[in-house]
């Protein structure tokens, strides 16, 4: 026996499709009395809201912190640039002080020069000796330039030493602080003073000066200048100032430790002196502050 579907099944289920498409384009057509939005898109929109809602909170979120994260890269930028900025302005400032410095520094020995009789050089200093207590400098200034050996090397503030080597643009200078330098010396005033000896470098900081008389009086503090008995250094230089005086007595000299006036230790610039003048003229605002 055969089962069979009805002949009319197809039919009904084709009606029941029809009607049912038929009440979805009614509904979608349909539209609210209040609103005039059709029911089909307000149950859309009451069914998809939700999932809207979390979908566009998760979006803001994420346009909000990229945002941020595009902010603070740019201000790290920025932080950066005037980080560079400011180290430039920081190096021009730094170039236009040592140039101040040094424009300073020329013109007040171009001054000191005006006032010595013979002719003279400035000098830079482009080397230093490193051994020892910088017992030699090497300046920029040779035989072209007219300095000869054993040319006195002095800045307003005192003595520095004499040149004993040179080539055609460079010499080498040895400081008074060198232990194979000597320059005769006297205590205060030339001819006002009988306290003459001489100085010698120790390879440091600071000067001896020896063979004065333990008889003498030696105060503290007083200005110690070349005689010129030696017959390199011109009278009236300022060599130092004494700091220390182990007292002799009638038959032992005094052992007088003296500080160089001349800022040895961080010279940039140099008069040498072509010609050996009868006296040094002292700069009195340099003496004042001596």
């Amino acid at each position: 026996m055969t089962t069979g579907k009805r002949p009319g099944h197809h039919v009904v289920l084709a009606l029941i499709g029809l009607l049912s498409g038929q009440m979805l384009l009614m509904s979608f057509y349909a539209r609210q009395p209040e609103t005039g939005q059709s029911f089909f898109r307000v149950w859309m929109m009451t069914v998809v809201a939700p999932y809207l809602k979390t979908v566009g909170a998760a979006f803001g979120d994420a346009v909000h912190v990229w945002q941020n994260y595009a902010d603070l890269r740019r201000s790290k930028q920025e932080v950066e640039q005037l980080r560079r900025q400011l180290a430039q302005t920081q190096l021009e400032l730094h170039q236009l002080k040592e140039a101040t410095r040094a424009a300073t520094r020329l013109d007040t020995l171009a001054r000191y020069q005006q006032t010595q009789m013979g002719s003279s050089v400035i000098a830079r200093v482009i080397q230093r000796d490193v051994s020892g207590w910088f017992g030699t400098i090497l300046i920029d200034r040779g035989r072209r330039d007219g300095v000869a050996h054993n040319s006195v090397v002095m800045t307003p503030e005192g003595l520095v030493g004499r040149v004993i080597a040179l080539g055609p643009s460079v010499a080498q200078v040895q400081l008074i602080t060198d232990e194979r330098s000597g320059a005769g010396a006297v205590i205060g005033v030339i001819g006002q003073s009988r306290a003459l000896g001489v100085v010698e470098g120790r390879n440091e900081a600071l000067c001896k000066m020896r063979y004065v008389p333990g008889r003498e009086i030696v105060p503290l503090g007083e200005i110690v200048y070349t005689s010129g008995q030696d017959g390199i250094y011109p009278p009236g230089i300022p060599i130092g100032r004494i700091i220390a005086v182990q007292k002799g007595s009638v038959m032992v000299s005094h052992d007088i430790t003296i500080e160089p006036l001349a800022p040895l230790a961080k010279l940039e610039e140099v008069i040498v002196l072509l010609s050996r003048p009868s006296k040094i003229e002292l700069d009195s605002s340099v003496a004042a502050d001596n």
